[in-house]
C-alpha cells in the first residue's frame, strides 16, 4: 500500500480532496468582507467600525494560528483507526457549524459577534492545519502543481460565492439564510475530502524512518529557502489580507455607493470568477514551466495594480484593477503553495506547511489591525484615508517581491531560461 502512495492520481481524485478549500473559503470571504463589517456598522458609530473590525480581526486571526499550528504538528504524528489527517478535518468542520448555527440565533451585540468569530477561527483553521499537507501526503510530484491549480480553483469559487450569494443575501435583508448556504458547503466539501483520502490517510514505515533522520540531516540550503520564503510571504499577505474587510465601507463611505453589500457581491464575484479561470491555467502550466518566474510576477502585478488604485476613484476602475489583482494574487497562493511542496522536509509536511501558514496568519492578522489604525488616523481626511491604505499595500507587495528576488528563487535558472526562451 505504501508503494502506492505516490502513484499519479485521477483527476476526481485531485478534485475530491481539494473540495474542503470550497466551504472554507465561502466562509471566510463571507465573514471578513460581509458579516463583520455588516454586523459592526450595526452597533457602533462610523468613527469607531474600522479600529474595532481590526482589532477583531486581528484577534481571532491571532488564536487561528495557534490552533493551525498545533493541528498541523499533532496529525503528522497521528496514527489512529480513522486515519492520520481526517479526525482533525472533522473535528474542525463540526466546529465551524455549530458555531454558525450560533450565529443564526445569536448576535445580539460585538461581542457576541466577536466571541462567535473566534470558534469559527479555532474550528476551520483547525480543519485546515491537517488538509493543507496533503498535497505533500498523497499527491505525487509531478500533480503538485495541477492539484495546487484546483485547489486555487476551489478557494477562489468559494470566495466568489462569499461576495456573491452572500453580498446578495445581505443586502436583500437575509442573512440567516447566507448563513445556512455557508453551513451546508463546509459540511459537504469537507466530507468529501475526508471520503477521497479515506485509503491513502495513514503513515507509512518509509515517512517515520525519514522523520528520524531529518531530525539529524537537514538541507541548509532549503532551510534558507523556506526561512526567507515565509518572510516575503509575510509582507504580501500583510499588503493584500485586510483589504477585504475594508472593501464594504471603501464602497460605502470613499466611493459613496448605496447598498455597499449588492456592489462588494458584483465586484466580488466579477474579480473571482476571472481569477479562478486563470488559476486552473497557471496551476497546470506551473508544472512545465520556471516557477521562479512565476513567483517574482505575480507579487509586482499585485503591487502596481493597488498603487493605480489609489489614484482613481471609480467603481468601473476597481473592478478592472481588481481582476488584475485577483489574477495575479490568486495565482501567486497557487504557485507558492506547489512550490513550497517541493522545499519541505519530507515526512513532516505538516509542521513546515503549518509554519509557513504562520507567517501567511500572522500577516493576515496584522493587516487588518494596520488598516483599521491607518483609516481611523486619516478618518478626517475623506476618501483620502483610502488613498492611503492602497498606497501602503502597494509598497507591502515591492518588499514582498524585493526579498523573493534577492533571497529565495534561483537568479541562475532565470538566465537560463531567459536565454532559452
Amino acid at each position: 500500500m505504501a508503494m502506492g502512495k505516490y502513484s499519479l492520481k485521477p483527476f476526481k481524485y485531485i478534485f475530491g480532496m481539494n473540495s474542503v478549500y470550497l466551504g472554507n473559503n465561502y466562509l471566510w470571504t463571507s465573514f471578513e468582507s460581509l458579516f463583520l463589517p455588516y454586523e459592526i456598522e450595526l452597533f457602533l458609530p462610523q468613527g469607531l467600525q474600522t479600529i474595532y473590525l481590526g482589532m477583531i480581526a486581528f484577534s481571532g486571526i491571532m488564536i487561528g494560528i495557534a490552533f493551525n499550528f498545533l493541528s498541523g504538528t499533532f496529525s503528522d504524528r497521528l496514527n489512529s483507526k480513522l486515519g492520520r489527517r481526517r479526525p482533525l478535518i472533522m473535528i474542525g468542520s463540526i466546529i465551524v457549524v455549530l458555531s454558525l448555527i450560533v450565529f443564526i440565533f445569536i448576535r445580539n451585540g460585538v461581542l457576541a459577534i466577536f466571541l462567535i468569530y473566534i470558534l469559527i477561527e479555532i474550528g476551520s483553521n483547525i480543519a485546515y492545519g491537517s488538509y493543507q499537507p496533503l498535497i505533500r501526503d498523497v499527491i505525487p510530484s509531478s500533480q503538485r502543481g495541477t492539484s495546487s491549480g484546483i485547489g486555487g480553483f476551489f478557494t477562489l469559487v468559494g470566495s466568489a460565492f462569499g461576495f456573491g450569494l452572500s453580498g446578495l443575501l445581505i443586502g436583500s435583508g437575509r442573512i440567516e439564510l447566507a448563513v445556512i448556504l455557508i453551513l451546508i458547503t463546509v459540511a459537504v466539501g469537507a466530507s468529501v475530502t475526508v471520503l477521497t483520502i479515506k485509503k491513502d490517510d495513514y503513515i507509512s514505515n518509509s515517512e517515520i524512518i525519514s522523520r528520524r533522520i531529518l531530525r539529524i540531516i537537514k538541507s541548509a540550503a532549503r532551510s534558507e529557502k523556506f526561512r526567507w520564503m515565509a518572510i516575503a510571504n509575510f509582507f504580501i499577505t500583510v499588503g493584500s489580507s485586510g483589504l477585504v474587510f475594508f472593501e464594504y465601507y471603501y464602497f460605502e463611505y470613499s466611493l459613496d455607493l448605496k447598498n455597499a453589500a449588492i456592489y462588494v457581491a458584483i465586484a466580488g464575484v466579477t474579480i473571482l470568477l476571472i481569477s479562478a479561470v486563470s488559476t486552473v491555467g497557471i496551476g497546470v502550466l506551473a508544472d512545465k514551466v520556471n516557477k521562479d518566474l512565476l513567483l517574482l510576477i505575480f507579487p509586482l502585478l499585485s503591487g502596481f495594480s493597488i498603487l493605480l488604485i489609489s489614484f482613481i476613484h471609480a467603481f468601473y476602475m476597481f473592478l478592472i484593477l481588481g481582476a488584475i489583482i485577483g489574477i495575479a494574487y490568486g495565482n501567486y497562493f497557487t504557485i507558492t503553495n506547489s512550490y513550497m511542496s517541493f522545499i519541505v522536509p519530507h515526512g513532516s509536511a505538516g509542521k513546515y506547511l503549518s509554519i509557513f501558514l504562520v507567517s501567511t496568519e500572522v500577516g493576515a492578522a496584522f493587516s487588518p489591525l494596520i488598516y483599521g489604525i491607518i483609516l481611523f488616523i486619516f478618518k478626517s481626511s475623506g476618501s483620502l484615508a483610502y488613498s492611503r491604505l492602497f498606497e501602503l499595500s502597494a509598497l507591502l507587495y515591492f518588499v514582498g517581491f524585493i526579498l523573493i528576488l534577492l533571497k529565495v528563487v534561483d537568479k541562475k535558472s532565470l538566465i537560463v531560461h531567459h536565454r532559452t526562451a
